[in-house]
């Protein structure tokens, strides 16, 4: 594989600069892709903060974005933060929504930001009514697709493809790869009940206008005894929803202790982003993992003539994404 080349568009036509070594790719799941690179300044090569700018490999572009953030450490040397536009979601904003699915929420997002949209997955699942007051669109965005992963059963994500924002299933990323000791240059292993994790949940249901007030409960029995009570709890805004079941899910969801598996060093791959699916199959020394998981984030770097990469994976939910 060849090594990246940059280019910046500086209002009339595409411009390659040069790059210093140390090139970072990160693209984690749900957030704005990040390009960390250094040029050298040369020739007519001039830009500003909001230069569009692409990175190529081979001749393809992996990363299309905007720069951001301009620094020099010294005269002919620059060094560039840009995002992609997946960065014009934190914009922030107030909006009513109803009967809508995850796909008229990013599409709303994308009239309101001025952005490009690609394809848009339907997820099936509609949500009734919901109002934001001076949220940001990612937070709003991975509210509602938090919803559909409860309702739904199945993870959705947000990303920048090459200039324009979609909406893919987990499915749809699914990476042909096996990654194993012999591809991983090493691994950080850790597991926490600390974050996430729930013995118990309960859901309310409130009706001001009547005085009414419901609570639905479901526990699991094995981690009280193990863990105590670690309590969820979620508002219903809708009386026609199956509150009981949303309660028996949100606990499924959240009936895993926290499992970080950082794998370092692996040979880059570029069809990999936030949201992907892998193949992995590791003994890590307490637990065997092998099976299809969820890459939550990966930065690739090129440095030196080589291109890897380190990705945090985690299971997808009741490993029900196989």
């Amino acid at each position: 594989m060849a090594g990246p080349v940059f280019a910046v568009w500086n209002g009339k036509e595409w411009l390659e600069a040069l790059l210093a070594d140390g090139v970072v790719l990160h693209r984690a799941a749900n957030a704005a892709a990040v390009l960390d690179c250094a040029v050298v300044k040369e020739g007519m090569l001039s830009f500003a903060e909001g230069a569009p700018i692409c990175l190529l490999v081979d001749g393809a572009v992996v990363f299309r974005g905007y720069v951001f953030r301009k620094q020099r450490y010294q005269p002919e040397v620059i060094s560039v933060r840009a995002y992609d536009q997946m960065r014009y979601l934190q914009n922030r904003d107030c909006c009513v929504m109803r009967d809508f699915t995850a796909g008229d929420m990013l599409r709303r997002a994308a009239r309101a930001n001025g952005l490009v949209l690609g394809d848009v997955a339907d997820t099936g699942y509609r949500l009734r009514v919901r109002s934001y007051d001076n949220r940001r669109y990612l937070d709003m965005l991975a509210e509602v697709l938090q919803e559909t992963l409860v309702g739904a059963g199945r993870h959705y994500y947000v990303l920048d493809d090459g200039g324009k924002l979609c909406l893919r299933s987990c499915r749809d990323m699914q990476v042909d790869m096996l990654l194993d000791i012999a591809a991983v240059g090493g691994y950080d292993y850790a597991t926490s009940i600390d974050d996430g994790l729930a013995s118990r949940v309960k859901v309310i249901y409130e009706d001001k206008r009547k005085g009414a007030r419901r609570e639905f409960i479901a526990e699991n029995s094995e981690y009280l005894r193990r863990y105590g009570v670690l309590q969820l709890v979620s508002r219903s805004a809708d009386a026609t929803e199956q509150t009981m079941e949303k309660a028996r899910q949100l606990l499924r969801e959240a009936g895993y202790r926290q499992e970080r598996l950082m794998l370092r060093d692996v040979p880059g791959d570029l069809r990999l982003c936030g949201g992907a699916m892998v193949g992995v199959r590791l003994d890590l020394g307490d637990v065997i993992r092998d099976e299809w998981m969820l890459v939550e984030d990966v930065r690739f770097g090129w440095r030196g003539g080589e291109f890897l990469m380190d990705i945090e994976v985690v299971r997808g939910s009741n490993n029900s994404e196989q």
